[in-house]
């Protein structure tokens, strides 16, 4: 038996409103994953995330996860000032066992659509196996454009290159 782990670790700088509405959207997740009711949210979320139920504030963002009834990024979050600018933040995002970059990448593109004007963001993942296992050794990628996500997955690259296209 083996243990499979998808692993991330990635920084970005955004302005201090996309950070505190993605640090808010964040942290009600983690709530609503261990059964425990969020603050309100801003007005910034919800026009971020219109509800889709009345009676559930967050149903819309609930959507960005494959199964809204277990919604969990696999990470931890931490915003920091950025020294050099006071007006941005350093959003650092990493998970070690769980990281799931769909959602993850959703969140940062509705939250951070000002940044993303500016310069798309991007990051990488590892899945990795606890034995050393034949084709459990992989990864991928994700840039996040205002308009739109890319993922490609190193398992589709190396075939690529293997059979001579073009990447």
């Amino acid at each position: 038996m083996a243990d499979i782990y998808i692993q991330g670790s990635f920084a970005f700088i955004c302005h201090v409103e996309e950070a505190e509405t993605l640090g808010q959207a964040w942290y009600a997740v983690m709530s609503l994953r261990d059964d425990v009711e969020p603050d309100a949210p801003s007005a910034a979320l919800t026009t971020l995330f219109p509800p889709l139920d009345e009676g559930d504030p967050w149903s819309g963002l609930l959507t960005i996860f494959d199964n809204p009834d277990f919604p969990d990024f696999g990470a931890d979050l931490q915003i920091d000032v950025d020294r050099d600018n006071r007006d941005m933040r350093i959003v650092v995002i990493c998970g070690m066992t769980d990281f799931q970059p769909a959602p993850i990448a959703k969140l940062i593109q509705r939250c951070c659509a000002q940044s993303l004007a500016q310069a798309p963001i991007g990051f990488e993942w590892a899945e990795v196996c606890s034995r050393p296992r034949v084709g459990h050794f992989r990864g991928g990628w994700c840039a996040i454009f205002p308009d739109r996500l890319e993922f490609e997955s190193t398992l589709h690259a190396l075939s690529a290159a293997l059979s001579g296209a073009v990447i």
